[in-house]
């Protein structure tokens, strides 16, 4: 028994580790490429890869928010009468090898070769996307055992990581696809497919989470600074703005109904 417990305390000190290490590394790797001048930040890299579905640069301000929420989260985690509560537990390790793989999608995307950066961030998203959508829909069903600060702090910052991350991995993956779809296809057709794709994402895990909104506003975010750019900027790529103000429309009539029918 003593054995027992020692290791569920060493387990619970590694989950607790984890975050209150990962949450703050994932805003220092996103910021060195910005106030150091060394290596590509976000929305570099973003502007280099032949995609469609880069929106507008403001969009990327939302990291902000999501890093500060990160870090208020890790530090609850990692209180010592938090330590053994179920719902950290629940979420914890699913939480900090979300935050592990958003650096290193830092890393990559900041100081990968070009190829590496590609298909490294494409492919460490995947896992990453997950780990944050499982904490959040597990938050989402407990918000019961948080209190008020605790939804704020807990509940917030995960459904704002899980949703950007969401569409961002469609992002990542559409210069691939792109690349490797069939001549015939328009470059504008592959990219209209996987704007499609990540909004069937995005309900599916709106709908699971009983219209969760703090998850689906990031992706409503970015989706309307896309939509904005694909109306005002060069070059002007209407069916794609209008393509994606049908798809907040669809998000939003999801969100609803999920709400209801919960």
């Amino acid at each position: 028994m003593r054995n027992q417990t020692m290791t569920s305390d060493s387990n619970d000190l590694a989950r607790q580790w984890l975050n209150i290490i990962t949450a703050p590394a994932m805003w220092i790797l996103s910021t060195l490429p910005q106030i150091m001048d060394w290596g590509r930040s976000a929305k570099e890299f973003s502007d280099a890869n032949n995609s469609l579905l880069v929106p507008y640069g403001i969009a990327f301000s939302i990291w902000f928010p999501i890093f500060i929420g990160c870090i208020g989260y890790a530090i609850l985690q990692g209180l010592k009468a938090n330590r053994g509560r179920e719902i950290f537990r629940k979420t914890g390790w699913w939480t900090g090898v979300g935050f592990a793989g958003v650096c290193g999608w830092a890393l990559l995307s900041g100081w990968g070769s070009p190829m590496m950066a590609r298909w490294g961030t494409a492919l460490i998203f995947i896992p990453t996307v997950l780990c944050l959508v499982k904490a959040m829909l597990r938050l989402t069903r407990g918000r019961h055992a948080l209190d008020t600060a605790e939804r704020f702090w807990v509940w917030g910052p995960i459904s704002l990581i899980a949703g950007w991350t969401s569409i961002a991995m469609f992002l990542n993956w559409t210069p691939i696809v792109a690349d490797n779809m069939p001549a015939a296809m328009s470059v504008i057709t592959s990219n209209i497919v996987m704007l499609a794709l990540a909004l069937i994402w995005a309900i599916f895990v709106t709908r699971r989470s009983g219209g969760n909104i703090v998850y689906v506003f990031p992706i409503a975010w970015g989706l309307a600074w896309l939509a904005f750019k694909s109306f005002t900027q060069t070059p002007i790529i209407g069916v794609i703005g209008i393509t994606t103000i049908i798809g907040i429309a669809m998000l939003l009539i999801a969100t609803f109904l999920s709400r209801k029918n919960r």
